[in-house]
């Protein structure tokens, strides 16, 4: 290996090793500082650039019956680079693409290293029930909330109340499982993965 691919491969590896430690950090703070309406975690020990992470539906809102899943995926240079983050749960919104994925300002290009998850969360959080209609990622369900906001609700109570059926039918299947797990239909921990360094 060349002397330029030994120093590239050093620098992925630090950048990598930081990026860990920082992800690390922000779980700590998750679990130490937990955020009502929010749990999130890495998939498993093994890995700790995938997450899961589970919304309950902001109260006396359209959504506050409603549990969303969503994944996150954290690039190898987190926190200079924000994660991807899809919505694995349907959702109706102005800013969610029917694929799942955001359209959120701090998701592209007001991104900044001082974001941790948990703001992240609480901001994916708080766009359920302050959507942008100006910038939408569905567009049907943006001119439905500001032309036809009936409409909009009744779309997105359609959509949580499939979702709340879906569960209903799991919760049958699934007696043996835990109700953590029947509820959100996915397995998150708060305990962290083995460090691999303190910060």
């Amino acid at each position: 290996m060349s002397s330029s691919a030994d120093a590239r491969a050093s620098t992925t590896t630090t950048t990598s090793v930081t990026a860990q430690r920082r992800l690390m950090r922000d779980l700590r703070d998750l679990t130490q500082n937990p955020v009502e309406g929010i749990n999130a975690a890495p998939v498993s020990a093994d890995n700790i650039f995938q997450w899961n992470a589970i919304l309950d539906g902001p109260e006396d809102s359209l959504f506050e019956d409603a549990t969303f899943v969503l994944t996150l995926k954290f690039p190898g240079d987190y926190p200079n680079h924000p994660p991807e983050v899809k919505f694995v749960t349907k959702v109706f919104h102005p800013n969610i693409y029917m694929d799942g994925s955001i359209c959120l300002d701090i998701l592209q290009h007001r991104w900044s290293a001082s974001l941790d998850v948990s703001t992240l969360l609480v901001s994916i959080r708080s766009l359920l029930t302050d959507p942008n209609p100006a910038s939408p990622a569905n567009s049907e369900a943006a001119m439905l909330y500001q032309n036809h906001r009936r409409d909009y609700e009744r779309r997105v109570r359609e959509y949580i109340d499939q979702q709340l059926m879906e569960d209903d039918e799991n919760d049958e299947n699934d007696n043996d499982k835990s109700a953590t797990d029947k509820k959100n239909r996915v397995s998150t921990t708060s305990s962290p993965p083995p460090a691999a360094a303190s910060d």
